[in-house]
């Protein structure tokens, strides 16, 4: 639905998905380490429901034996340094990256990921519907941002966000 962006401070968002999936944290014993996230133009909710896929697919596809170490981190970038953002502008991003060191896929599948629907899993080995990482994408669509995966087996993934910098923001050093 159509919703106006509003002054969205990521880390109260970040902390709504860790009370959200605070059970599965603890069952994992899941170490999250973050820093300081910025405050986009956003919409909560779809926010909450981005951070929350994230984070939950970083514990449900982590390592049997090994607790999940998630890192969260974010850059401020220029479109025009980023390749895989194919601008040549000068607007100004927020580069939010997601990491953890769970089971990972094959780089081939990184953009398959995002279809709905889709599932490089059985249905057996992980409960899921294939939605999360299409929702992701269509929620950072909405925000005027990106998505992107990277990952090799064994080796966890990493997923990088991308929203606009705010205006009000972008004359900050």
């Amino acid at each position: 639905s159509e919703k106006t962006l509003v002054e969205t401070n990521l880390n109260k968002i970040l902390s709504n998905s860790f009370m959200e999936l605070s059970q599965s944290i603890e069952e994992k014993n899941a170490l999250i380490n973050y820093s300081e996230l910025p405050t986009i133009n956003g919409i909560h909710f779809q926010i909450q429901q981005l951070f929350t896929n994230l984070l939950s697919n970083s514990l449900k596809y982590s390592k049997e034996d090994i607790s999940p170490i998630i890192n969260i981190s974010y850059t401020e970038i220029i479109a025009k340094t980023e390749a895989i953002l194919k601008e040549k502008s000068s607007k100004k991003y927020y580069k939010i990256i997601f990491s953890d060191n769970g089971i990972g896929f094959e780089q081939e599948y990184a953009d398959k990921i995002f279809l709905l629907f889709n599932r490089l899993h059985g249905k057996t080995e992980y409960q899921g519907t294939g939605v999360g990482l299409a929702i992701c994408q269509k929620i950072a669509e909405n925000h005027k941002g990106y998505i992107f995966a990277e990952s090799q087996p064994n080796e966890g993934a990493t997923f990088f966000i991308y929203f606009p910098v705010p205006l009000s923001n972008t004359t900050k050093a």
